[in-house]
């Protein structure tokens, strides 16, 4: 037991579980997105659930890592194109994302857009709610190939994995809602999250051919977008509070 509270098993602990809350923005920002038109009392159940059976998913998939490596295997060859079980799951994942983003943006776009009113509680039922879930679970599937394997590359030891995928499904339903909330009230966020989802979506598409776009340059780009727009989001109210005083003044 001793040899478990080490300070090298906690170094990795500690970078394991960063990893893990870094890999799962992607996550939260889809699920944030996804849920948002659900009925507010709802939305709690289904966070819960939805992460909870993905995280359950994804500790299976620990469990049989050696089935994961085997879908590595090139299963057939199109035009010199090697093909294997992940490659297909990378761009079944990357086209629902893509178009589920796509088509949540053209819905922000509609000219003939009606007032929003919030969401219809008539419209959700449990069959819904359970359609939602498997789209969370879904998508935490194909994003967690990688992350999976990076895990056990970097720490070989389930004792020390599975916590750290605990605490990163702890950030995921603590922030979920928040975040939310905030790319709902601010619209161009909300497009931003869109614009994210698309670009993670496009980035599992081009992996299923083996073309490698690195996270990080993701992450990159999703920070320096929202520190822009964040900038012009605190730009626009001192304009409006600006020209409010104006317009008392005449």
């Amino acid at each position: 037991m001793s040899a478990i509270f080490t300070l090298e098993n906690l170094v990795k602990f500690s970078t394991l579980s960063g990893l893990e809350i870094v890999l799962g923005i992607d996550n939260i920002i889809f699920i944030a997105l996804i849920i948002y038109n659900v009925p507010k009392p709802r939305r709690v159940k289904i966070r819960f659930f939805g992460i909870s059976l993905a995280i359950a998913l994804r500790i299976v998939m620990l469990f049989g890592v050696s089935w994961i490596m085997n879908l590595t295997k090139t299963l057939f060859s199109v035009n010199g194109f090697d093909f294997s079980g992940r490659a297909l799951l990378l761009m079944a994942g990357g086209l629902f994302l893509i178009i589920k983003s796509i088509f949540e943006l053209v819905e922000l776009l509609r000219i003939d857009m009606k007032p929003i009113q919030g969401p219809d509680h008539k419209r959700y039922t449990t069959k819904q709610d359970l359609k939602i879930v498997l789209q969370i679970v879904f998508v935490d599937l194909i994003l967690s190939f990688d992350s999976v394997i990076v895990a056990v590359g970097m720490v070989n030891q389930l004792y020390l994995i599975i916590p750290a995928i605990l605490i990163a499904m702890v950030v995921m339903l603590a922030s979920a809602g928040a975040i939310g909330d905030f790319l709902h009230s601010n619209p161009s966020i909300k497009v931003l999250g869109l614009a994210f989802i698309l670009l993670v979506g496009t980035s599992l598409l081009l992996g299923g051919f083996d073309i490698d776009i690195p996270k990080s340059h993701l992450y990159a780009a999703m920070f320096f977008s929202l520190f822009v727009e964040m900038i012009n989001i605190k730009v626009r109210k001192i304009r409006s509070g600006t020209e409010d005083t104006q317009t008392k003044k005449h």
